[in-house]
């Protein structure tokens, strides 16, 4: 028996050291974690946070046109809209799952597809959908984020990975790469890349004056701004670095200042092993239910064009809350989606929070 049990000891061992991977861990260092406090400190101002919608699988985006109507792109490939207080209805049935949604500046609905790797183009009835982003011989997309329109109709979109897909985003995480990016399709069809070497690029937005671009990189724990036009075209800077936890999607508050989710907590081991990549390619190893988990974490953050924390907003410690995939400010309201398709913190809900 002992032998056995030697055996399998040294079998599971050598499995977890030589065993192939398709995962390639690049070494970095991620700063300390910043303190709770100061404009990080608990409080409970989620806490009055309303229900919006229940039993929608998902609803990784909420957005308001213009007559009021509320939109969400859910996990079974419909995006379903609302009007504040009334049941959610389906505006359109996609083949994939629609995550990020904007307006363009006709109000047409655009929607980002994680699972298909498509940018949708939704006519304003919601009868037909077209196809205007997804791959091809020369450009494969796998795991498409998130999109903004600018006022040109140049629609910007994030690829969180182009290694790792939607069921594979721990993986993405562990593996920091670099592989993620942000392109612009142009309005006669023609798709460049506008920024590489992200780590797992998630919500992406551009200025009130579109002077530049800011794009949350979940994996690095920051939000990268790009500059579009001036003196300064061209340059890369981290306008805000070593967050609390991964942030998720990014968005335009009326003021013109920006808000930005927080998924989940940063955690200490990847953290820990993130100057170690044999050990993370051994992690990687595991089941994926071993790996480590998300856990819910209901905060938002709002921040200017300078780099500067202004507010956040977060909940009391157990509270029936989950997390955040995005926040979108209409009028003084909030709306909150909730993430879908990642595991452990997947909701069916979407809620709103008054701000005054």
């Amino acid at each position: 028996m002992g032998k056995i049990l030697l055996g399998v000891v040294l079998a599971a061992l050598a499995y977890l050291l030589f065993w192939p991977t398709a995962l390639q861990p690049v070494a970095w260092q991620p700063a300390p974690v910043p303190a709770l406090e100061g404009i990080w400190a608990p409080n409970t101002r989620l806490d009055s946070a309303e229900l919006e919608q229940d039993h929608i699988p998902g609803p990784d985006t909420v957005v308001e046109d213009e007559q009021g109507w509320r939109y969400s792109g859910l996990e079974d490939g419909r995006i379903v809209r609302w009007h504040e207080g009334e049941p959610a209805q389906t505006f359109i049935q996609l083949d994939g799952r629609p995550v990020g949604l904007n307006f363009g500046p006709d109000g047409s609905l655009y929607a980002a597809d994680e699972l298909k790797g498509y940018v949708w183009h939704i006519s304003a009835d919601g009868k037909q959908a077209e196809k205007i982003v997804q791959s091809t011989a020369q450009l494969k997309f796998s795991f498409i984020d998130d999109i903004y329109i600018a006022q040109d109709g140049r629609v910007f979109f994030t690829e969180a990975s182009s290694r790792w897909n939607l069921a594979q985003n721990k993986q993405a995480l562990l593996e920091h790469s670099g592989d993620g990016a942000v392109y612009v399709r142009y309005p006669d069809g023609r798709i460049e890349l506008v920024l590489d070497k992200l780590e797992f690029a998630n919500g992406v937005i551009l200025s009130p004056d579109e002077s530049y671009l800011l794009v949350a990189e979940t994996g690095a724990y920051r939000i990268t701004r790009l500059w579009l036009t001036g003196p300064r075209k061209g340059q890369r800077e981290a306008l805000l670095d070593n967050l609390p936890a991964f942030p998720g999607d990014l968005s335009i508050a009326p003021d013109g200042t920006y808000w930005a989710s927080f998924f989940t907590p940063r955690k200490a081991l990847l953290d820990k092993l993130a100057p170690w990549p044999f050990a993370r390619k051994v992690l990687s190893r595991l089941p994926q239910a071993w790996l480590p988990k998300p856990v819910p974490y209901p905060a938002v953050f709002r921040f200017d064009g300078n780099g500067k924390v202004l507010e956040s907003l977060t909940a009391t410690p157990g509270i029936d809350l989950p997390s955040f995939s995005s926040v979108v400010q209409s009028g003084d309201t909030l709306l909150m989606g909730t993430p879908g398709g990642v595991g452990e913190i997947d909701a069916a809900r979407a809620y709103r929070l008054r701000l005054h």
